[in-house]
Order: C-alpha cells, then sequence, then structure tokens
C-alpha cells in the first residue's frame, strides 16, 4: 500500500459555519448583570442613604456644618447691672481695654444661644417699604439700614418670641435695652418704627416658637440722613437675648460687602 497523501489546505477556502459558530463562541463573554446590580446595593445604595440622611439632620439643626457659632457669654455688667440699658460703646471700649472679653460673630455665620438660633440674612441701604392699614403700599421719603434675620429653635423646649423692630426689653435687673447698630467709630443707631405700617417684609411682630419651628424678623435703624454707607467698614449689631426670654446678646460684625444698595 501507498501512504496516503495528506491534501494540502486551500488558502482560499472559507471556514466551515460550524467552525465559525465554534469561534465566536469562545471570544463572547456574558456581562454579569446581576452581581453588578448587588454590588450597587452592597455599597451604593448605603451612601446614598447615609447622604440623604446628614443632608435631613443638617436642615432640623441636629448637626451643625460650621457655619454656627455658639453664644456662650457672661451678660456684661454696667453700673452694677446686667446688661443696663444700651451699652454698646461701654461694651466696646471695654473689651478693647481687656476688661471684658466678647466675639462679634461674622455675618455670614448663623448664632445660637441655648438653642435659639439667629442668622443675618441680608442687609438693604435703601427706602423701607411696607403695607399701612388699608393694604396700601408705603415707602419712607429717605433711605434707611434694614436688616433682615432668619430665626430657628433648634432646642426641644418652646421659645416666646417678640421682634427686635422697634421693641423695647426689660432685663431681670429691671434696665431697659434695645436692638442697637454701631460702626467702626462707634457711633451708635436705634431701631426706628413707623406707626402707620400694618406690615413689613420679613417681619414677625410676636410668635411662639416650638421645636424645629422657623421664622423671619427685621429691623429699620434710624441713621441720619447725611449717613454714608460708603464710608462703612463694618457694622456691628446687637441684638437682647431677651428677645426670647434670655439674657446676653446676639453679637455681628457685618462686613460692608453684605450691605445692597451701594
Amino acid at each position: 500500500m501507498k501512504p496516503s497523501k495528506k491534501k494540502a489546505a486551500d488558502p482560499n477556502q472559507q471556514p466551515t459555519e460550524e467552525e465559525g459558530a465554534e469561534g465566536e463562541e469562545g471570544a463572547t463573554k456574558e456581562i454579569p448583570w446581576d452581581l453588578i446590580v448587588k454590588i450597587g446595593y452592597m455599597f451604593v445604595l448605603p451612601i446614598f442613604l447615609a447622604v440623604v440622611l446628614f443632608v435631613v439632620l443638617v436642615s432640623v439643626g441636629v448637626i451643625s456644618t460650621g457655619g454656627d457659632e455658639v453664644v456662650n457669654e457672661t451678660p456684661y455688667e454696667a453700673d452694677g447691672v446686667a446688661n443696663s440699658g444700651n451699652q454698646i460703646q461701654d461694651v466696646m471700649e471695654a473689651a478693647e481695654k481687656g476688661e471684658i472679653h466678647i466675639k462679634w460673630i461674622p455675618a455670614k455665620n448663623s448664632a445660637t444661644m441655648e438653642g435659639f438660633k439667629v442668622k443675618v440674612n441680608h442687609v438693604d441701604w435703601g427706602e423701607v417699604r411696607g403695607r399701612d392699614e388699608q393694604g396700601e403700599l408705603v415707602t419712607s421719603s429717605r433711605p434707611f439700614v434694614n436688616i433682615y434675620l432668619e430665626t430657628a429653635n433648634r432646642s426641644n423646649k418652646t421659645f416666646d418670641f417678640k421682634s427686635w423692630y422697634g421693641n423695647e426689653f426689660t432685663t431681670k435687673g429691671g434696665a431697659i435695652r434695645t436692638a442697637q447698630l454701631s460702626d467702626d467709630d462707634k457711633n451708635v443707631y436705634y431701631p426706628l418704627k413707623f406707626d402707620d405700617l400694618k406690615d413689613l417684609k420679613w417681619w414677625t411682630p410676636s410668635k411662639t416658637f416650638d421645636p424645629l419651628d422657623e421664622g423671619t424678623d427685621c429691623i429699620v435703624f434710624d441713621v441720619p440722613e447725611d449717613f454714608d454707607p460708603n464710608k462703612v467698614q463694618n457694622l456691628y449689631l446687637d441684638l437682647p437675648g431677651e428677645a426670647v426670654g434670655l439674657s446676653g446678646s446676639y453679637r455681628f460684625q457685618i462686613p460692608k460687602s453684605m450691605i445692597q444698595g451701594l
């Protein structure tokens, strides 16, 4: 017998259907979608829920993001009476001499005293606009300094609030206090109230703050007609804690950059 000869392969011959199917099956791999979904549930979902929880806790004040400062001051005593009258000049001078320590909170931050939180939202240099008894819009004849505040109860107790707008407060020692505004030259400006206004933007005459309640308030400060806000570098705002039944003050340092309407 003659040995068989192997036929040389034809280079132009195409692979059979079976050969092509086998090669394609070896090159294609199925994507493990089930595994990817399980990994998502294990890692992505807990992170998402943690972010949502953090946002909720920040919004109700349980967690602070660093923009809130706690006011923990001993009331300043002058003439033997705590918080006696309007003493912002005396307070500033005593602090400069090192006789007392006071802290002016940067107005970009909020201040909390015994759970009641106050923040300066913005400051306007302009006309005062409000509505009278008939609901008609009333506008002042000249500009004033208008300060708009955010308020909130971040404690588990109740606060009875009375607006700083045009009101006086009596300390435990019997002294009378009001909100005050000063500048770098220690000029003092006092609140002004318009008797013909029934409603004013952001104004809350009085309110009982239950836990987690929020609100707003505004104060109009009586500045002289020649007052020039462009010459101001900082304004210093002193808000008596007696507005919510507390002692001490919410004190804010307001930079010129926060004054709108210049």
